[in-house]
């Protein structure tokens, strides 16, 4: 069974790594069908110490298209051909079958960023005991990027994900399997992700927690650079920051 406390005192930096293989990525930054960019992510983990990459094959971008049958898969499959043995790996998606073949193939965490509403991605991370990584989902949201308001946004965050998590263990999923993602622009307006991102150390602290803010439009507004952010996170005991791979 997987288990975040052991694994992450594993890792000696607290990064994880995004690559994405997609063609039509927010951030500009999708590598697929090119083995040399591919590379250059691999290189560029390699020299900043990131052993931990989260592989995503559909963008989730606001107004993303959901892809024909199999396509994800096939870029999965693109994406297993040439990936690096270095690296521990996660699956970015909120697609069981793409889920299980990436854990088929030797993935360690499903990263589900519609919340593991999907009960056969319950089921399947009960049964492969798999790591997992909970996005925050408002539950009266229609889709994912839906714009939901908030009277206190860090009080109703913590809710909804204990009311998730509790789902989830009623269902087979183990404590240690679970690590906690706020969900910062995702489905939160630019004022209430700046205020979760300022009150991280707020957040429930029971589980790992991922922070995303990475290359995400509110970041705009806050007066910090990026090792000032990174170091925010840190001291707000932040597990894992979801960091894109700049060249």
């Amino acid at each position: 069974m997987f288990d975040w406390k052991s694994f992450l005192e594993s890792l000696e930096k607290k990064t994880l790594g995004i690559i994405n293989i997609t063609d039509d990525s927010f951030s500009g930054d999708g590598v697929l069908n090119s083995n040399q960019q591919l590379e250059k992510k691999f290189e560029l983990a390699i020299e900043n110490n990131v052993k931990l990459l989260d592989i995503g094959c559909m963008s989730s971008k606001p107004g993303y298209k959901i892809l024909k049958r199999n396509e994800e898969i096939n870029r999965l499959n693109y994406f297993l051909k040439n990936k690096s043995k270095q690296f521990y790996y996660s699956i970015d998606t909120f697609n069981p079958l793409v889920a299980k073949k990436a854990l088929d193939s030797g993935f360690l965490i499903i990263n589900d960023v519609s919340g593991f509403v999907d009960e056969k991605m319950i089921e399947l991370a009960s049964q492969t005991k798999c790591g997992i990584i909970v996005m925050h989902r408002n539950p009266k949201s229609t889709y994912l990027h839906e714009k939901m308001k908030y009277l206190n946004v860090l009080e109703e965050v913590n809710t909804h994900l204990i009311d998730q998590i509790e789902h989830l263990i009623k269902n087979g999923i183990e404590k240690k399997q679970i690590a906690i993602d706020p969900g910062l622009g995702f489905g939160k307006n630019i004022d209430d992700s700046i205020d979760l991102f300022l009150n991280l150390k707020n957040l429930i602290n029971v589980y790992p927690l991922v922070v995303g803010y990475s290359k995400k439009k509110f970041i705009e507004q806050i007066n910090m650079t990026e090792s000032e952010m990174q170091k925010h996170c840190i001291d707000s005991g932040v597990a894992l920051v979801r960091l894109h791979l700049d060249n």
